[in-house]
């Protein structure tokens, strides 16, 4: 992977399991990262992980809680304030709900909507207002193999994923003479947590067949970002799946992901 080294980059959710293994990845060679969390214990750990793997590191944590537009400002402030052009935003932060509409709480629905779609939008809208005409910005936004399809199920959760691939594909044109790049990354399954490796397991083979390392993804999406690609989907079987469903009837599509995910959210209880 070509070295990527004095540069300033912000990731969000940087505590989260994908989120750290971008922060690992990126803390060395005179980077400056600025690490988003919403926990203060988490992010604290975090650095000093980060640390014990290069104890130069140049390292900001900022508490950025995407629910909470006075939060997002504080981070928009700091840069402002401290005059800091980013090269690299990492919008990784997300908030994943599971079960059926009717049984959902409106709260958690609304949650999710509020951080994957209104609070990301947030965000970078704010980046690109203080980002200066000759400063490049490459834009990696992880995004989810749940948006190119209807999910009875995760209904929530797919179309803020669906929202976040269409709106970020299309800033990526709108500023495409502007020195702004932008990535889609949609993986499938990311054993990044208990309850992922739960669900990961509960999906049987389709599920093992679909997860890709955190590291792979990480890696490849910096690569893909700079060869200028615009949607990085990880994982031969996945873009197989994607390739092979292309072809198949709406109906039918979801009439295969109803099963499978029921199925899946019975076995761990989730309704």
């Amino acid at each position: 992977m070509k070295k990527i080294e004095n540069k300033t980059i912000l990731i969000t959710g940087a505590t989260g399991g994908l989120g750290q293994t971008f922060a690992k990845l990126l803390c060395n060679n005179n980077n400056h990262l600025i690490l988003t969390s919403t926990s203060e214990e988490k992010i604290n750990t975090l650095i000093s992980e980060l640390k014990d793997l290069d104890n130069k590191a140049t390292i900001t944590p900022l508490i950025c809680n995407l629910l909470d537009i006075n939060s997002i400002n504080s981070v928009i402030n700091y840069l402002i304030e401290n005059k800091i052009s980013l090269d690299i935003l990492i919008n990784n932060a997300g908030y994943i709900t599971e079960g059926s509409v009717e049984n959902a709480n409106i709260e958690t629905l609304t949650n999710c909507i509020q951080v994957n779609c209104i609070g990301t939008m947030q965000l970078t809208k704010k980046v690109l207002d203080i980002k200066k005409n000759s400063q490049s910005l490459r834009i990696i936004t992880i995004a989810s193999m749940a948006g190119d399809y209807p999910m009875p199920y995760m209904a929530t959760y797919a179309s803020t994923k669906s929202f976040l691939k269409n709106f970020m594909l299309a800033l990526g044109y709108e500023y495409r003479k502007r020195n702004v790049e932008c990535l889609v990354v949609q993986p499938g399954a990311i054993a990044t947590s208990v309850a992922m490796q739960e669900a990961i397991k509960a999906q049987g083979l389709k599920g093992k067949m679909s997860a890709v390392s955190p590291q792979k993804i990480a890696i490849n999406s910096i690569k893909k970002s700079l060869k200028g690609r615009k949607v990085y989907t990880p994982g031969v079987f996945n873009k197989l799946t994607k390739f092979v469903s292309f072809f198949a009837p709406t109906t039918l599509k979801m009439k295969a992901i109803s099963s499978m995910w029921k199925k899946s959210q019975e076995k761990r209880n989730i309704r």
